[in-house]
C-alpha cells in the first residue's frame, strides 16, 4: 500500500521543523478541519479587522495551495502573497515533492479557522489560528491520471501563527497533526 501524499508529507516535516526549533513558543502547522467548533479553541468572535484579516491570509494560503497542488506549482505566486517562513518552507518543499514525483493533487480540502489569540492585544502583530483541515476528498494523482494510493485523507488538528508583515498578514508557520487529530 502507498503511502498517503501531501499532508502526510507536510505532518512529518512540520513536526521535524517544529522539533528543531528553539523557540519555547508553540509552533504551528496546517492540521486537519474542524466540522463543528471545538470547545478547546474558542475564537475572539466576529471582532476585530486584526481577527478578520489574520483569517483571510490563512485561508488565502489554503487555497493558494490547493491551487498550486492542481499542477505541482512551487513558485506559484499567491503562496507567497498569504505565507512566509516555515509555512512557506513546508508547501513549497511538498509542491517540489510533488513536481519530481510527477504528482499532482486535486479535489476539495476543508477547512474550518478559529483565531484563538491576538498579541498584542492592543496593537495586534501575531494571530494564532486553530483548524481542522480535513483533506479526505483532497487526493493525490500520477501523471497518468490514476490515484497514487487508495488510503483515505482525515482530519487533522492545526496550529498556524499569522504574523503582520510589511506586505500584510502572512502564515510564517503551522502544526499538520495526524489524521484523526480532530
Amino acid at each position: 500500500m502507498v503511502t498517503r501524499p501531501v499532508l502526510v508529507g507536510l505532518v512529518v516535516a512540520s513536526v521535524l521543523l517544529g522539533a528543531g526549533c528553539n523557540s519555547n513558543k508553540p509552533k504551528s502547522a496546517p492540521t486537519g478541519l474542524p466540522l463543528a467548533p471545538s470547545s478547546a479553541a474558542p475564537s475572539l468572535g466576529p471582532g476585530t479587522a486584526d481577527e478578520r484579516d489574520a483569517l483571510v491570509a490563512y485561508r488565502g494560503m489554503w487555497s493558494a495551495f490547493v491551487e498550486a497542488a492542481k499542477t505541482s506549482d512551487p513558485e506559484a505566486p499567491d503562496l507567497r502573497k498569504y505565507a512566509s517562513d516555515q509555512a512557506l518552507k513546508l508547501i513549497s518543499g511538498s509542491l517540489y515533492a510533488d513536481r519530481s514525483n510527477q504528482q499532482v493533487t486535486k479535489g476539495q480540502l476543508l477547512t474550518d479557522p478559529k483565531v484563538t489569540a491576538l498579541k498584542p492585544t492592543d496593537v495586534p502583530a501575531e494571530a494564532t489560528i486553530v483548524d481542522c483541515v480535513n483533506d479526505e476528498k483532497w487526493l493525490k494523482y500520477k501523471a497518468s491520471g490514476e490515484l497514487v494510493n487508495d488510503v483515505s485523507g482525515g482530519k487533522h488538528r492545526t496550529t498556524a501563527t499569522v504574523k503582520r508583515t510589511a506586505d500584510g498578514w502572512k502564515v510564517a508557520s503551522f502544526i499538520l497533526r495526524e489524521k484523526g487529530t480532530c
